[in-house]
């Protein structure tokens, strides 16, 4: 019998289930799925998204410097690697946080909404009525850390290895698109958005846009990537990277947990 492969291993582990639905099928989630969501709790939401977003790219960026291309010998096409495919993975996802972050700015122009967090502020992913200005609340800097702890050196972790960076990238892409997938499931069929309290910028902008076929076929990606490059470690790094894997895949989703905003 074939062993599974990491991402199996991970979405299949005991006790697994339950954390991935707690993790991507909140009521933040249903109501924004339902164009019920007021629109300055999305604007508080978007404000901690996109200082997620800006480490997400020090993040790629320390992934990129972990990668180590093959040298070419005689006339051997290396552009067909395991490694230059992730390093095109990588790339692929610095362009595309590049293009969320102009289109947050594009759609929160659009529909009046507010990026510079100076409504009220959340504290570990409950909404507060004390305003603290444009800052990362408790879960987003538990985030941004994860993230910065695999940046390049000096400021990442030097024991942080490319195997858990894929790992954290996969399960954050991947958690991503099964919570707003989920959020999508909670709209009536060709339902109406005139009525929406956000003006219609989830349900007509940012739902479609974290449901796409694009952004399906990149999680994609992501998971072969993982998968991949996991068949290739040796015995020992093998039973570490498992071990790793584990931890931060948990990590992930106790995170994604809570960085929905508790709503009523």
């Amino acid at each position: 019998m074939s062993k599974p492969t990491m991402s199996n291993y991970l979405l299949e582990s005991p006790g697994m289930t339950d954390l991935r639905e707690r993790a991507t099928q909140s009521q933040f989630l249903s109501l924004a799925g339902q164009g019920r969501l007021p629109p300055e709790i999305l604007s508080q939401w978007l404000a901690q998204d996109r200082l997620y977003a800006q480490a997400y790219i020090r993040f790629a960026g320390g992934l990129i410097s972990r990668v180590q291309l093959p040298i070419k010998i005689g006339d051997q096409d290396n552009s067909k690697t395991l490694q230059w495919r992730i390093l095109s993975l990588l790339q692929t996802a610095l362009a595309g946080v590049t293009r969320e972050l102009q289109f947050f700015e594009e759609t929160a122009k659009k529909y009046g909404l507010d990026l510079e967090g100076l409504g009220p502020v959340a504290e570990g992913g409950n909404l507060s009525n004390k305003s603290a200005g444009f800052a990362p609340n408790k879960v987003t800097q538990n985030y941004i850390d994860l993230f910065d702890s695999f940046t390049a050196q000096p400021h990442g972790d030097r024991d942080k290895t490319l195997l858990g960076g894929l790992v954290v990238l996969w399960a954050t892409e991947r958690i991503y698109l099964d919570a707003w997938t989920y959020a999508k499931q909670q709209a009536e069929e060709n339902a109406n958005t005139d009525g929406d309290l956000d003006g219609g910028a989830l349900r007509k902008e940012f739902i479609p846009n974290w449901t796409s076929e694009e952004f399906q076929a990149f999680v994609k990606e992501c998971q072969d990537c993982l998968d991949a490059y996991a068949t290739i470690q040796d015995e020992d790094t093998e039973e570490v990277g498992a071990a790793e894997a584990m931890c931060l895949f948990k990590k992930v989703l106790v995170l994604e947990e809570s960085f929905w905003p508790m709503v009523a």
